[in-house]
């Protein structure tokens, strides 16, 4: 809680959650004690901003031959920060240079597939992921290390 000046009319609360929704109430004070709160607020929704935490709980493996499945923690309501929420996977055979990506539009979604003829079975694959929504993309998640199939 915030003090305020008897005489303010107004409060600026600060350090919300992006696209959060917040009811308020005031509570009253003065030398002989603090009166009942006011009813609620109507709620109050806070603008989008751009995911800032990436998606957690990346890891993958197993599927058919000429598979990679990389699979990850979906984020929470709580983190999107926004509508239009998805994610972004970055992946590349480890030890090469260019990364593959591959957006993935659905909040719920909590694995990808990739299918190339290419794909040795067992082959080591470094990824990555991030959010995004439609303000903006958040920071990538730490590599992992992720198998394609074995035969």
């Amino acid at each position: 809680p915030v003090n305020i000046e008897g005489n303010a009319e107004t409060a600026q609360v600060v350090n919300l959650i992006p696209w959060m929704d917040y009811e308020f109430r005031v509570l009253a004070s003065n030398i002989l004690g603090v009166g009942e709160p006011s009813l609620p607020s109507s709620k109050i929704r806070t603008k989008e901003a751009a995911p800032t935490v990436a998606p957690s709980g990346l890891s993958g493996g197993g599927g058919a031959p000429n598979e990679l499945i990389i699979n990850w923690t979906p984020t929470l309501r709580d983190y999107q920060n926004g509508d239009g929420f998805g994610y972004i996977l970055s992946f590349r055979k480890k030890g090469t240079q260019g990364w593959l990506t591959a957006r993935v539009p659905h909040a719920e979604s909590l694995h990808y597939v990739y299918r190339n003829e290419s794909i040795g079975p067992y082959t080591p694959f470094e990824v990555k992921i991030k959010a995004y929504n439609r303000k903006g993309e958040g920071p990538e998640s730490l590599t992992a290390i992720v198998y394609s199939a074995e035969e």
